[in-house]
């Protein structure tokens, strides 16, 4: 297996962007940049895993400690939103219907049908809230497998000593 098949892959912001349908925020921005530099750390020093000194193999853990963090902060903005996404969704599910209820104070409109409108205008916002969703959970799942490469290069550090090296 060549190590280029095991490189951490970079965040391409620009698609991003043209998937979600909010701007993104400059803050989550900047946490994309400084995770996909910690990633450009990390592949340039896993080219060479034999030849690593302790020193090396500690800056590693160290520069997934960091985009572990980075990732936990993407994986929260993208938490808020899928939340935020499904809460506007039942509002306006509530909204829409107390108006087609309503319908100019006369009440004409069938219960039925107004409940069947009203969950389409909810489904509009579950679709958005289903895209974050899937975000902060890939996120979530990068995050905690950071946390696994730290604990690995930590085992790694026990087993280098161990050995006496």
């Amino acid at each position: 297996m060549e190590i280029t098949e095991l490189e951490e892959e970079s965040i391409d912001i620009d698609e991003l962007k043209r998937k979600l349908k909010d701007e993104i925020p400059k803050p989550l921005i900047d946490s994309m940049h400084r995770h996909n530099k910690m990633l450009d750390y990390i592949n340039q020093h896993e080219e060479n895993m034999t030849g690593n000194s302790k020193y090396q193999l500690s800056l590693l853990k160290f520069y997934y400690n960091k985009a572990e963090r980075e990732a936990w902060k993407i994986a929260g903005y993208y938490k808020g939103q899928y939340q935020y996404y499904g809460g506007h969704a039942l509002t306006e599910r509530g909204k829409y219907y107390i108006r087609e209820r309503q319908n100019g104070g006369s009440r004409t409109v069938d219960v039925n049908d107004s409940n069947y409108k009203s969950r389409v205008e909810e489904g509009k916002y579950l679709e958005i809230s289903g895209i974050y969703e899937g975000y902060y959970v890939t996120w979530k799942g990068i995050a905690q497998s950071y946390k696994g490469m730290q604990a690995t290069y930590r085992d790694l550090l026990n087993s280098i000593d161990e050995e006496g090296g």
